[in-house]
């Protein structure tokens, strides 16, 4: 990684050297095209002082590092379609479960709930609660998030067992909804796991589980942290509006 080079040279760089290496890396592309001459003027230096910037990180001159900016480009680039490809694999993966999957007892347990809760275990599982609370909202069912109840023995005086309870959890292990999932559990409260596949705690407390999947994405090596693609999260919540109306639609017909 040209950064690497940066930062092992950091010692021997100037002020102007730092300035050439930041125009580089926000039009690492441009520069491929460009020349020395091109570079130098969009720097608003000399031909020369590129030149030694070249060498100061250990090339033999501007062509070598040109070679090495191309090659970090085609790995970032790879890369990134390795990424695009695996999400898109997780998505379509998702929607195939869920065609393949009954709704029926999930959707009976949604119509016949005196009240219907939900909980999400950390900042996007809240933001998917919000999201369900308002697109349910819609078609007639009032859903109560946990952000307005604090769980505590007086929730578990309150929650009755013909209340239905939805918790929303990535890795199925968060201490607090494996507590939740077992109390409500002991009840004898129906609950309605949204998680990913895996054979996780919650997934085995839960009266019905639906699943995803959703990788963990490192997007370069910068990153300090990889991140988990969510948004499968949110179809979910309007597959499942949508498997809910048509199956209030069966039963009204009937």
């Amino acid at each position: 990684m040209l950064q690497d080079r940066i930062t092992r040279f950091q010692t021997k760089l100037t002020e102007t050297d730092l300035l050439i290496w930041s125009y580089i890396i926000s039009h690492k592309k441009q520069c491929l095209t460009m020349s020395i001459n091109d570079l130098a003027k969009a720097c608003i230096v000399s031909r020369t002082t590129i030149m030694r910037f070249c060498q100061k990180i250990g090339f033999d001159g501007f062509s070598e590092f040109k070679y090495h900016l191309k090659a970090e480009l085609m790995q970032e680039s790879a890369l990134l379609s390795e990424i695009e490809g695996e999400i898109l694999a997780n998505h379509i993966q998702t929607i195939e479960n869920l065609e393949k999957k009954d709704f029926s007892a999930i959707c009976a347990m949604m119509a016949n709930a005196n009240r219907i809760f939900i909980y999400g275990s950390g900042d996007i599982q809240n933001l998917v609660s919000s999201y369900m609370k308002l697109l349910f909202l819609h078609n007639g069912l009032l859903v109560y998030d946990f952000d307005a109840v604090s769980i505590n023995e007086q929730f578990y005086k309150i929650i009755q067992p013909d209340d239905l309870v939805f918790l929303i959890t990535l890795n199925g292990e968060s201490e607090t909804v494996v507590k939740l999932a077992k109390q409500l559990k002991q009840r004898h409260i129906d609950t309605i796991g949204l998680t990913k596949l895996r054979n996780s705690t919650v997934a085995k407390l839960c009266t019905e589980t639906i699943f995803v999947l959703n990788p963990e994405i490192r997007p370069s090596d910068k990153a300090a942290y990889p991140f988990e693609s969510t948004s499968t999260l949110f179809f979910v919540i309007e597959y499942l509006l949508l498997k809910y109306d048509a199956w209030q639609k069966q039963h009204i017909d009937l």
